[in-house]
């Protein structure tokens, strides 16, 4: 008799299950795969915002901007974007320009990345928050994270600040530095327009939405209403660190890395840095929170504004020179998500790939390239004046 069906192959009696079992896995990863696709349209980690056509940006007359076709594929590494053409900050307007970069460090990192910074005059003063024999380093140590050592700066320099403080951390390479600035903490203050920092008084370095913008923090809610946790701490830190009500929405990119000028840091007393340096050695709140709800709160100390989120592909054009027109906007969104998307699936998104015919990690490849690619035209076009004076004027309005 000819055996009908998968139970009656003549195989090891758990083998059965075993098919069985890989039936239902497969079903149930191709019912996340759709689920997380839907959801990726819906929030992503890179976005550049409105589409509309903005005149002077993809008609500007640029010959070494060409036209990218995505369809082909690109087999050869593109040019590192670190090393594209002219520097940003040899202008005669911004050459004799003073310049800080303030690291909150610990002992170990290695600074060795801000080698490759290009910007004339700069001046690097090392905090080191668990070396209280280092040169410069908060007065107790691992406390409030780079917020306490921000503000003794602040607090110690008063009298002598240079035109401009930059503030970061010790890391070139983290998630905290949009994937269109290249990841890279050095790639961006490269690019970073000074001109228009003096302009601004104060800069969030990181532009995307995502965990920030617009309306992150509510300072009315309390523990059992929030998934964020310093969000129940909000409205007390607030209150400590101002002396006045909060208000009751907070937005801003994230992470506690900035550019302000000597006129921003001046707009208070001294006592106003001296007040918080106090208020974050004395919490009995943690090292985290007493350093995340700060994150929260420097548009406020230098703008005194609540919400401070800049449309993110003007600003990336006006603050960094990397201009993306409407055509290039949308096909950067929609590759981040399929990055994204990609990562996410890991070893089972592999697997699947594979029966498909694709392989994810050439695909990973491909996507980068083709970003890589992007990036560059996106910086020739920055370097148009005509182009980049359509969108200087205001970056809040879409």
């Amino acid at each position: 008799m000819i055996p009908k069906g998968l139970y009656s192959l003549r195989l090891p009696h758990y083998w059965k299950f075993v098919l069985l079992g890989l039936l239902v896995a497969s079903s149930v990863v191709l019912f996340f795969e759709c689920y997380w696709q839907a959801q990726s349209s819906e929030s992503q980690e890179i976005s550049l915002g409105s589409t509309e056509k903005v005149e002077g940006v993809d008609e500007v007359d640029v010959d070494s901007a060409p036209n990218l076709d995505i369809t082909t594929t690109i087999s050869t590494s593109p040019a590192n974007p670190t090393n594209l053409a002219a520097n940003l900050h040899t202008k005669n307007d911004t050459a004799n320009l003073t310049v800080n970069l303030v690291m909150a460090t610990l002992f170990n990192d290695d600074i060795s990345w801000t080698e490759n910074i290009q910007i004339p005059n700069l001046n690097i003063i090392r905090y080191v928050s668990d070396d209280m024999d280092a040169e410069y380093h908060p007065p107790v140590p691992i406390k409030g994270h780079e917020a306490l050592i921000y503000h003794t700066y602040m607090h110690d320099f008063y009298d002598d600040l240079p035109d401009i403080t930059i503030f970061t951390h010790a890391d070139d390479t983290s998630w905290h530095v949009d994937a269109v600035l290249n990841s890279s903490m050095a790639f961006s203050l490269s690019h970073l327009d000074l001109e228009q920092v003096l302009l601004r008084q104060y800069f969030n370095l990181r532009v995307v939405w995502a965990v920030g913008c617009p309306d992150w923090i509510n300072t009315t809610k309390g523990p059992g209403d929030s998934t964020k946790a310093e969000e129940p701490y909000m409205y007390e830190a607030f209150r400590e660190n101002f002396n006045t009500t909060p208000p009751e929405i907070l937005g801003g990119p994230c992470c506690s890395q900035f550019a302000a000028t000597r006129d921003a840091i001046r707009r208070h007393p001294q006592s106003q840095y001296r007040r918080s340096m106090d208020w974050l050695m004395l919490t009995d709140w943690t090292d985290y929170i007493s350093g995340r709800v700060w994150e929260h709160m420097w548009a406020w100390l230098f703008k005194e504004e609540a919400v401070d989120c800049a449309v993110e592909w003007k600003t990336y054009c006006t603050m960094y020179h990397i201009c993306f027109g409407s055509e290039s906007r949308n096909r950067v969104n929609n590759l981040e998500k399929e990055r994204k998307r990609l990562k996410r699936d890991g070893v089972l998104g592999e697997l699947m790939g594979l029966l498909r015919g694709q392989n994810n990690q050439e695909r990973l490849d491909e996507i980068d390239a083709i970003m890589a690619a992007e990036l560059e035209n996106a910086l020739e076009i920055g370097r148009n004046e005509v182009a980049r004076a359509n969108v200087l004027s205001d970056l809040y309005g879409s």
